[in-house]
């Protein structure tokens, strides 16, 4: 049966081997980026749902001893150290 193949033959059925196994691993490669893409969506969908509140936006103080500005979270004065 293979007695009669020509050279022309068998490099055609190598060529033919050669595109199905490239085929093959292109569809498990894109296979796998996909997977890992849900999972990526999947991990920040969870993280944008366990994400808190944020924190209530601060007010500036004036120090009534230096006169500066001031985040009103500061319990004292950045400038001169004076309590509020």
């Amino acid at each position: 049966m293979f007695e009669d193949f020509t050279l022309w033959n068998w490099l055609t059925i190598a060529s033919l081997v050669v595109n199905l196994i490239t085929m093959i691993l292109v569809i498990v490669s894109l296979t796998k980026k996909r997977s890992i893409q849900v999972e990526q969506q999947a991990s920040a969908q969870v993280a944008a749902s366990k994400q808190t509140k944020p924190a209530e936006v601060a007010g500036v103080v004036f120090c009534r001893n230096c006169g500066n500005q001031f985040d009103s979270s500061h319990s004292s004065c950045p400038s001169c150290n004076a309590t509020r």
